[in-house]
């Protein structure tokens, strides 16, 4: 069966030679490593995940706005005795025009130009679920940005939950230094097809307003709210409404940076231990964002202290972090390391008639 979409995919390609302008490839290589020393919080457990992502495609562009892409996202975790621990067909339809966009298909969640905070996706989460399965539109100026985006993240199955999550997102600068903006995440987390009665759901807004400014480091700070409606529909209990603010600070200079998040406020993951009629808990399924908003101590405060930075027309990029992580009572501690590569040539151009390399 494989084989079979593997075929009909480049069959297809090929066939939109004839009327494409540019062909292209696109491909990523990404190494990430995140080891968490956790043990003994009310949050989660020690673990390290490190792995190599390797995003092959190729794709058809025509007059300038439209392109048509098809390849694969591959995944090894290191010390895993398997070939491939993930393969995941990467096949999407793009617009790009001056100040609007859209893709529909599975694309990279780096085509999304929202602002999320980590109470919604983590680190590892974004690379780990790091394609969208769905529909993107959004609009982009130099002063003000929106999105509209839906994720298909579970299929509806004996095995897995019915999951889908639609993504808001808005902002703008103003008065030279200052900004504002807001992103919504409205997560289904619904039953598997053998189990019915069971549908979470779990809406998350973010406003914030901040200000950015140079004085010899770069300085970016920004004061927000996380607000918060969840529903187990199987307990009958009605909503819950937990929520706080956060005050984040950064400097940097360099691409040496130190950045500072404090969130005060309610747990933000009150069903992370609930088991769920098919006997495993909500846990991750339900919440993607850093486990640490889960505290129940009422505080978290993240402190990073690190290297980023892109290279060779921003195809290379690194970043290397020591974090320690407070949930109110005792220092946790997190390091992260990243390391991507991106090449995107153009193999043929129909335009004016040449190859190129």
């Amino acid at each position: 069966m494989v084989r079979r979409v593997v075929i009909l995919v480049v069959a297809l390609l090929l066939s939109l030679s004839t009327s494409a302008q540019a062909l292209f490839f696109d491909g990523e290589v990404a190494t990430f490593f995140d080891n968490t020393e956790h043990s003994g919080s009310d949050v989660g457990h020690s673990r390290t995940l490190f792995a190599v992502r390797l995003t092959p495609t190729l794709g058809f562009r025509w007059a300038d706005r439209h392109s048509i892409v098809a390849g694969a996202e591959l995944r090894k975790d290191f010390g895993s005795k398997r070939f491939i621990d993930h393969a995941q067909l990467v096949a999407y339809y793009e617009f790009r025009h001056k100040y609007y966009g859209a893709n529909a298909g599975i694309f990279s969640r780096d085509k999304l130009v929202g602002d999320y905070s980590r109470a919604i996706y983590s680190d590892s989460t974004r690379f780990i679920s790091s394609h969208v399965q769905g529909v993107a539109m959004h609009y982009r100026s130099e002063r003000a940005f929106a999105e509209l985006a839906v994720d298909w993240e579970g299929l509806y199955s004996p095995e897995t939950r019915e999951k889908f999550r639609v993504l808001v997102a808005g902002g703008g600068s103003f008065a030279k230094h200052f900004y504002a903006g807001a992103a919504l995440s409205i997560l289904h987390f619904a039953n598997r097809s053998t189990i019915q009665g069971n549908v979470v759901d779990n809406i998350i807004i973010n406003p914030y307003l901040g200000a950015r400014f140079s004085a010899f480091f770069d300085f970016d700070m920004r004061l927000g709210a996380l607000l918060t409606m969840q529903r187990d529909r199987a307990s009958h209990e009605g909503w819950k409404m937990p929520m706080g603010g956060e005050f984040r600070f950064r400097m940097e200079r360099w691409g040496v940076f130190i950045e500072n998040n404090l969130y005060v406020g309610d747990s933000l993951m009150p069903f992370y231990d609930t088991i769920g009629k098919d006997g495993e808990p909500y846990g991750g399924g339900l919440y993607a964002g850093d486990p640490f908003y889960g505290t129940t101590h009422k505080v978290y405060n993240r402190t990073g202290i690190g290297y980023e930075r892109a290279f060779c027309n921003d195809n290379v990029k690194v970043r290397a972090e020591m974090v320690l992580q407070l949930n109110g009572k005792r220092l946790y501690c997190q390091q992260l390391v990243g390391i991507s590569a991106a090449i995107a040539p153009t193999i043929y151009d129909k335009k004016n008639h040449k190859k190129t390399k």
